[in-house]
């Protein structure tokens, strides 16, 4: 499997469960990237390869899983390497990237994948919402494969183990919203309209580095062990990310039967809460109250419905669909 890079984050962690999953199933895996900045876990097999080195490397394996690597993408087309799969994690609005060289990069890729994508012929995409994508930018689409979930590792827990921890209430939980880009401005917006009616409300969150009462902010690292606990801290999670493509916290949050609460956006996370039942979106300050109320009211019914949501992404049965996939690939 091909990546750009390496480093923490949601795309790490899918391609280690990735990897993870297709082993047990009997696939030997390894994991290519271009920039690699963090250790790997034990189970993944990871090196370092330059794109231009792809075409000899490639010789050795039988299907060749690239996720939107734009580098690598482009050496595999032009060397018309035909044991390709390809995966399409999203396209963020350009309007959304921060900094001015970011955004024309980001317009760049846009129009070189328009040129590399219709000459794959295995392409998948993390979500309903993303292969729209592919379709709109592109013309192309794929095989909607969802990113997953290890239910071994995020398991519900009851309500009354919840809080132990602090005095106030509710305890909301964010783990992504370290940068603007991913809503630090609006988790810091959002908490303040809270507080103005729950005011012992707790936020715990990672980097927001802001002062405000009730604020618990975490370690810039967290082990993706510890990840489940933190899950089981909170009455609810709130996503103010300003795209998702796929919304892997929904996911998570979901699996620890944790309901959400989401800023509304056309992306990835309006599928899973509207699809699930198991959490409300809000786009102002008096829905975002009332989702705060109709949760903290009715959470065994909100937490039931994402437990049975999140059962459809297990990542041993999406290994499975990759692995249908990469059958198909080797038969032709």
């Amino acid at each position: 499997m091909l990546l750009g890079y390496y480093e923490p984050g949601g795309f790490k962690t899918v391609i280690d469960n990735l990897s993870k999953h297709l082993t047990m199933h009997g696939v030997e895996v390894t994991v290519a990237a271009r920039v690699v900045r963090t250790e790997p876990p034990r189970y993944v097999n990871l090196i370092k390869l330059r794109p231009e080195d792809l075409p000899v490397e490639g010789k050795y394996y039988d299907v060749i899983h690239i996720h939107t690597s734009y580098p690598y993408t482009k050496v595999a087309v032009k060397y018309n390497m035909r044991n390709v799969v390809f995966t399409w994690h999203g396209y963020a609005p350009t309007i959304y990237v921060p900094g001015i060289k970011n955004k024309f990069i980001n317009v760049g890729l846009r129009y070189a994948y328009k040129g590399l994508l219709p000459k794959l012929r295995y392409i998948t995409a993390v979500s309903n919402y993303a292969n729209k994508q592919l379709i709109k930018l592109f013309g192309v689409s794929g095989k909607v494969i969802p990113n997953g979930i290890d239910l071994e590792l995020f398991k519900p827990c009851p309500r009354e183990l919840r809080r132990r921890e602090f005095n106030g209430y509710p305890v909301i939980l964010n783990l992504t919203a370290y940068n603007n880009f991913k809503g630090r401005d609006m988790l810091i917006k959002s908490f303040e309209i809270i507080k103005r009616k729950y005011d012992k409300a707790i936020l715990i969150a990672r980097g927001i580095n802001y002062e405000l009462n009730g604020v618990v902010n975490l370690s810039s690292y967290v082990p993706y062990e510890e990840i489940p606990k933190l899950y089981c801290k909170a009455d609810f999670y709130l996503l103010t990310s300003k795209w998702e493509s796929f919304g892997l916290p929904i996911i998570e949050a979901f699996a620890t039967g944790t309901p959400v609460i989401a800023y509304d956006k056309d992306d990835g996370r309006r599928e899973h809460i509207l699809s699930s039942g198991g959490g409300l979106l809000f786009n102002n300050a008096e829905s975002l109250l009332r989702a705060v109320d109709d949760v903290l009211s009715n959470w065994d019914m909100y937490s039931l419905r994402g437990i049975e949501y999140a059962r459809n992404f297990d990542w041993r049965d999406v290994a499975k669909k990759y692995l249908n996939v990469y059958t198909e690939v080797i038969s032709k």
